[in-house]
């Protein structure tokens, strides 16, 4: 039975003795204990099958080749140089360029390999429609699975994406094959935009209600980051972003090491402010910078009654599996209702998870006239947090079209950034700034460059 641990710093809070509430933050570090096996999963994998996702792709040791050779010459369109190729892709050089499905296949031939008869796997391939290549199956059944991987690069299942009817389906076939000891996993491949996004988000919210983490990988410049980091946020499965579809394998190794390690599944927290104080925001700092919850309309309610902001009770906030040995780090931001020199309690913390008893602790702070500096490890988790919420509205803003307030935003994280010692991510955030000022429009793969470094600020 997997043991969950909750360590929480400062503890007690100190907060001064004011008259109207005040901010204060908490870091919880939330960790699992396993009994150190490898656990069998339960695993449907969701392929964009759609026309780019076809395309056989050069590497770039072909392209050298082609350009030594000839094939292809550097020119200028509309003042911008360009590679355009000189005539047809020689055969050889066609016949050894690999699509992304290319990869995906040779990566889960290899994935087949390492199942045994305690896992399940099904094959999903999505486009305008979605297809079953593989039912949900044992992993011994080995030549049943190659079947299905074997049909993923013969497929025409439309030009557009509809990835919510990929989903669903394997939803469908995760439910044949749950069992508690399984780490269920849905992953999902995909280079493209999607129709029904919001449908998408939903099915993420069904999955996380049922113990599934949606782990997503977007492939070269032109898919919806927002969309894909939200699936995995929502059902607390992991994001990647992958420049070049030789990476691919890697990607599907990597998912299936992480499931294997989780000893605790389906872990959420529940948090229960006590009497006028009210959770402000949750920021999951470790493994990947995000925020999990937020109460928008907190500050509304503050100015209308400082000293009781009636906030409602927060939802389960969910964390999805813990890795064993892999802790994920949390800043809770309260607001603490003024009160006279004292203890008193601010909250009550409950960590839930499939097959554990619940673990529960108490959050006190200590009300005084003089209060210490904030802990560095709290100040720094809240510096990222806020760098990383300054970014993200700054790209919405950019996609909303107000390019001026972007810019804005932009440079302003790039100043956090570079206090926290992030000089890298600063100057790709005013390189970002400098872009839109120019043209008025965020780059495409600048843009996903940005938003998945900055998921890592938090120490990945």
């Amino acid at each position: 039975m997997p043991t969950l641990t909750l360590n929480l710093r400062p503890t007690p809070l100190v907060l001064g003795l004011m008259s109207e509430p005040q901010l204060c933050y908490l870091l919880l570090s939330v960790a699992a204990a396993g009994d150190g096996g490898a656990r069998p999963v339960n695993w449907t994998l969701v392929a964009d099958a759609s026309r780019s996702m076809r395309i056989p792709i050069v590497s770039e040791a072909q392209f050298r080749a082609l350009v030594r050779d000839g094939g292809a010459q550097e020119t200028l369109v509309d003042g911008v140089p360009v590679w355009q190729l000189t005539g047809p892709v020689p055969p050889d050089v066609r016949a050894a360029s690999l699509s992304a499905l290319d990869q995906v296949a040779r990566a889960l031939h290899s994935v087949v390999e390492r199942l045994d008869e305690q896992d399940r796997f099904a094959l999903v391939a999505c486009a305008e429609e979605a297809v079953l290549l593989t039912r949900s199956a044992s992993g011994a059944e080995r030549v049943e699975l190659v079947r299905g991987i074997s049909r993923l690069k013969s497929l025409n299942l439309g030009e557009q994406t509809d990835l919510a009817h990929g989903i669903e389906l394997g939803l469908q076939e995760l439910r044949h094959g749950r069992d508690i000891r399984r780490a269920e996993r849905l992953m999902l491949f995909t280079d493209g935009f999607t129709l029904r996004p919001d449908a998408c988000l939903q099915l993420a919210d069904i999955a996380a209600a049922e113990g599934v983490a949606i782990s997503t990988v977007g492939l070269g410049g032109e898919f919806q980051e927002e969309v894909l980091t939200a699936l995995a946020d929502r059902s607390g499965g992991r994001a990647a972003f992958l420049r070049k579809p030789e990476d691919i394998p890697r990607a599907i190794a990597a998912e299936l090491a992480a499931a294997r390690a989780v000893a605790a599944r389906a872990v959420a927290l529940q948090v229960a402010p006590v009497g006028a104080a009210a959770l402000r925001r949750v920021t999951r700092i470790r493994p990947s910078l995000t925020t999990l919850y937020e109460d928008t309309a907190l500050s509304r309610r503050a100015e209308a009654a400082p000293n009781h902001p009636q906030a409602p009770a927060p939802p389960s906030i969910r964390l999805g599996d813990l890795e064993a040995g892999v802790p994920v780090t949390l800043l809770l931001e309260f607001l603490a209702p003024p009160r006279p020199a004292g203890q008193a309690s601010l909250a009550r913390l409950s960590l839930t998870s499939d097959g554990a008893p619940a673990t529960e602790a108490a959050v006190s702070v200590t009300y005084q006239a003089g209060i210490p500096a904030p802990a560095p490890q709290v100040l720094d988790a809240a510096a990222r947090a806020s760098a990383a919420r300054l970014q993200r509205r700054a790209l919405d803003a950019a996609a909303g079209g107000a390019p001026a307030e972007a810019v804005r935003l932009l440079r302003a994280a790039a100043v956090r950034l570079d206090d926290l010692g992030e000089r890298a991510l600063a100057q790709a955030a005013r390189d970002q700034a400098d872009a839109l000022e120019r043209t008025g429009r965020a780059a495409p793969l600048d843009t996903k460059e940005l938003t998945y470094a900055t998921r890592r600020l938090g120490g990945e």
